[in-house]
């Protein structure tokens, strides 16, 4: 097995076992230990792979939400990658639930800012190229961040809430607001007039 395939399993599986743990543990409470045991796996295993639990945490959340919604913005599929980043998170509520309660310096707020904020920008800026913004203040930076903001707020109150809405509806909802000014989404939100 080539040794990229066999870091990725190895990855994956210290993954799995933290998400099993966290079914019946809070985060602060499980240990390393806790994570490589249930893995099947040596103390430093872990740490050839991942500095910390939150690094891990981190992994995850890259691997399964970013990554898959980055390679459909990357051509421009933009509300489908939002849709699949909704539908991998609800295969792992309990998951992302749980993981949605961390507090702090690294809190899971901060990790989904981050990632959003990258891939968010990175796109950006693939689609500008050498174009010149209308005005100065629109740079990729500061577009990326106006974006991740709204999508944060979305993908955390949903998380918070128990994921109750589809994963479908909930894109729909969002591609309804970041599709229209403010004024807009005012005059368009009532299905039925009062």
């Amino acid at each position: 097995m080539p040794v990229n395939q066999k870091t990725q399993m190895t990855k994956q599986i210290l993954a799995e076992s933290l998400k099993k743990l966290m079914l019946h543990h809070s985060f602060e409470k499980i240990t390393i230990k806790d994570i490589t045991d249930a893995a099947g796996f040596i103390r430093p295993t872990f740490y050839n792979h991942f500095k910390d639990k939150y690094d891990l945490v981190e992994w995850i959340f890259t691997e399964e939400i970013i990554r898959p919604g980055e390679q459909l913005f990357d051509v421009g599929l933009f509300r489908e990658g939002i849709r699949l980043m909704l539908a991998n998170m609800e295969k792992e509520k309990d998951f992302y639930m749980h993981a949605s309660k961390l507090q702090g310096q690294n809190s899971f707020r901060n990790l989904v800012e981050q990632g959003i904020s990258f891939v968010l920008c990175s796109m950006i800026v693939e689609k500008m190229g050498i174009k010149k913004p209308i005005n100065k203040w629109l740079t990729p930076e500061h577009l990326s961040e106006y974006y991740t903001q709204s999508m944060t707020y979305i993908l955390m109150t949903w998380i918070q809430s128990g994921m109750e809405i589809p994963p479908e509806e909930l894109a729909q909802v969002y591609d309804f607001i970041i599709s229209r000014s403010l004024s807009d989404v005012l005059e368009d939100m009532w299905a039925v007039p009062l």
